[in-house]
C-alpha cells in the first residue's frame, strides 16, 4: 500500500483536508502534517525567526506552528518513518489559477515534495472566480475526483512536474489538460487608524481580471471542466537569455 503525505495550506481543521483524509486512507497510508492555523498566500515561505512546534492532533495527524513548506520539510525530515509515494497539498478552499502559483500556500506545498523529488499534485476547490469567502463547496465529491486523479497519476508518473488541479463546483466531470491562463491582481490597500491614531493596513485581492484563452486553467473552470496543468520547476526563458548575451557579448565595464 502507497503512502500519502497530506497537507494544506487552511490549517489541519480545514474541512478539505479532512473531507481528503476519509477519501484517501480507504486506499493509501495517510499521514497529515499540516499548519495548525491559516496559512495562505505564503508560497514556499520557511520560518526561520521562532521555533517550530509539533502537536500529533491524533494518529498519524500532526499540526505544526509554521506555514506549508515548514510542514511538509519537518514531516520528511522528524515525522514520516519512510518518505511518501506522493504529496497532495489541499482541498484549498478557493482557486489557484493561473499566477495564483506564485502566492499560493497549496502550491507552495506541492512545490516544496518536488524538491525532494517526490510527486505532488495541488488541490483546490472553487464555486465562482474570485469568490473568495462565499463559496459553498461539496467537499465529499471533490475528495473523490481528487482520489480518482491520483489513481491515475500514480500510474503513470513523470518526473520534474508538480501537478494542479482546479475542482469547479458544478463541473462537467470531465478532465481539460491545460496551461496556465492569465490572472491579473490589482491589490486593494485599505487605509485605517487604530485605537492610537496610528495608520495601519491591509492588502487586499481586489477584484482579479481574467484571461479565458481556449485551453488555459482559467477557460476550463469557467466552462466547468475539472483543470489540471503541469507546472515545471524552471523560470529559464532560453529567448531572452540569448537576446541578453547578445545584447552584452562585447559590453565592457
Amino acid at each position: 500500500m502507497k503512502t500519502i503525505l497530506l497537507t494544506n495550506d487552511d490549517g489541519f481543521y480545514s474541512k478539505g483536508l479532512t473531507a481528503l483524509k476519509n477519501e484517501l486512507e480507504q486506499k493509501y497510508h495517510v499521514w497529515v502534517v499540516a499548519p495548525d492555523r491559516e496559512k495562505s498566500a505564503v508560497s514556499m515561505a520557511l520560518t526561520l525567526n521562532h521555533p517550530l512546534r509539533i502537536n500529533q492532533v491524533e494518529e498519524k495527524v500532526f499540526a505544526i506552528n509554521g506555514t506549508t513548506a515548514d510542514c511538509v520539510n519537518i514531516a520528511l525530515k522528524k515525522i514520516l518513518p519512510v518518505h511518501p509515494d506522493f504529496i497532495v497539498s489541499g482541498m484549498n478552499l478557493g482557486e489557484n489559477l493561473s499566477e495564483d502559483i506564485f502566492f499560493s500556500g497549496t502550491v507552495g506545498g506541492a512545490f516544496s515534495g518536488y524538491l525532494y523529488g517526490i510527486p505532488s499534485l495541488a488541490v483546490s476547490l472553487l464555486a465562482g472566480l474570485g469568490q473568495y469567502q462565499r463559496q459553498e463547496f461539496d467537499f465529499a465529491a471533490g475528495a473523490h475526483i481528487t482520489a480518482k486523479v491520483l489513481d491515475k497519476l500514480l500510474s503513470h508518473l513523470h518526473n520534474g512536474v508538480i501537478y494542479n488541479l482546479n475542482i469547479p463546483f458544478p463541473n462537467r466531470g470531465e478532465i481539460a489538460v491545460t496551461k496556465l491562463g492569465n490572472k491579473k491582481y490589482t491589490p486593494d490597500i485599505i487605509e485605517r487608524i487604530d485605537p492610537r491614531g496610528r495608520k495601519y493596513y491591509w492588502i487586499g485581492t481586489g477584484t482579479p481580471a481574467y484571461a479565458d484563452s481556449q485551453g488555459t486553467d482559467v477557460w476550463a473552470v469557467q466552462n466547468k471542466f475539472i483543470s489540471l496543468s503541469v507546472i515545471k520547476y524552471d523560470l529559464n526563458s532560453p529567448a531572452d537569455l540569448e537576446r541578453l548575451t547578445e545584447t552584452f557579448i562585447e559590453f565592457k565595464l
